[in-house]
């Protein structure tokens, strides 16, 4: 038998509810943080003092937190797919194939339409997670600490050997393709002081999917709410610290990191606790839909708001109000109710099943039949 055989997609029965509740949540905080700090904002003469403060709790409340929980969710789904492979050998082939294909899809993302695109930064540090599969938890952890340092090392190091750091774009009117391009260019050259995170939050998630620690914590409302009062803290602490520290920017740097690893890990408890009572489950349960196609409302947030910004010449007109409202408009109106209606007869997103046909190399079935669960 082919291995085109022996790995197969995860069916719908196959799935974790938790994990797509998890993810679908973290993608529409990814299109209030894209609305919010990607479109171009306003002059600050034009926030009203609702903005002001809106500004202030997005911050608090969004910046960093959903990609911080996509990132652990993307080395957590690394685990699972170790576990369903027949040979570790197998596994490899099928992974390698599967961020390939992550990674052209998100170099047309990334050029056409979002300059902050994530897929290929994530499809590229993905296979820094390959050498660890076999790993002790113990090197797990240092390796996960060692690549949270380097952006700070390398910056460091830039800086005693007196090489500056490649300036930011600025481009006066130029064509929005033009544009995009200069600054996808500087995110790849600045990539050592961002992509290591990712790593990081890569091989935490990879540890948390081989303890199958979400199944294992699902059941424990106890040790959720001490995750949630906990990750509450952290956050709040660590926010207050990089509120207040001067100086050298590694400081404050850091501890906003850390606050993010906080009000993320509150976040996740607060809906696996949710998933426990009849009505939180059934109030978060939409949230599955999203998650189950996240690529493709990932790549629809941007092919859906660029247009309409070149059109109606939104760009670097937005205050945190009007960007929320766009946020909330594209999901509650487009985004979620054709996630519910494309999976009661799809199995998979448009996009999820050209990523599956590019890792497994066949089209896998696309319709559902009469033993697929339907998401409510």
């Amino acid at each position: 038998m082919g291995e085109p055989r022996t790995v197969q997609p995860v069916g719908a029965d196959e799935r974790i509810l938790a994990l797509d509740v998890l993810r679908g949540f973290a993608m529409f905080g990814v299109l209030i943080a894209y609305c919010l700090w990607s479109l171009g904002n306003a002059p600050d003469g034009q926030w009203s003092p609702l903005d002001r403060r809106l500004g202030t709790l997005a911050e608090f409340l969004i910046d960093g937190k959903f990609y911080t929980i996509l990132a652990f969710l993307f080395g957590l789904g690394f685990a699972i797919q170790l576990n369903r492979a027949p040979t570790d050998a197998i596994a490899v082939r099928a992974y390698c194939r599967r961020l390939v294909a992550l990674a052209a899809i998100g170099l047309g993302h990334a050029l056409l339409l979002r300059n902050g695109d994530i897929l290929l930064p994530y499809a590229v540090t993905g296979f820094f997670l390959i050498p660890f599969r076999r790993a002790p938890d113990r090197l797990l952890v240092g390796a996960a600490v060692v690549a949270l340092l380097v952006p700070y090392a390398v910056r460091w190091l830039l800086a005693r050997a007196g090489i500056a750091l490649p300036e930011r774009p600025h481009l006066e009117n130029a064509p929005y393709l033009v544009e995009n391009a200069a600054w996808v260019l500087y995110w790849y050259k600045t990539a050592i002081l961002t992509w290591p995170t990712n790593l990081t939050l890569f091989l935490f998630g990879f540890l948390a999917g081989r303890h199958r620690l979400i199944r294992r914590l699902a059941p424990q409302p106890r040790a959720l709410a001490a995750i949630l009062a906990g990750g509450a803290t952290v956050g709040v602490t660590f926010y207050a610290v990089s509120s207040m520290s001067s100086g050298s920017a590694a400081l404050p740097t850091l501890a906003f990191t850390l606050h993010c690893w906080g009000m993320s890990s509150a976040y996740a408890a607060t809906l696996l606790l949710l998933l426990r009572s009849t009505a939180g489950s059934r109030a978060i349960m939409p949230l599955a839909a999203i998650g189950r196609m996240a690529l493709t409302n990932y790549l629809s947030q941007a092919a859906i708001i660029v247009p309409l910004c070149l059109t109606l010449g939104w760009f670097d007109r937005f205050t945190p109000s009007t960007a929320l409202l766009l946020a909330g408009a594209v999901f509650v109106f487009i985004q979620l109710p054709f996630s519910l209606l494309w999976l009661r007869r799809f199995r998979f997103g448009p996009a999820e099943w050209v990523w599956r046909s590019l890792t497994y190399g066949r089209l896998p079935p696309m319709r559902r039949n009469a033993k697929d669960s339907v998401p409510s």
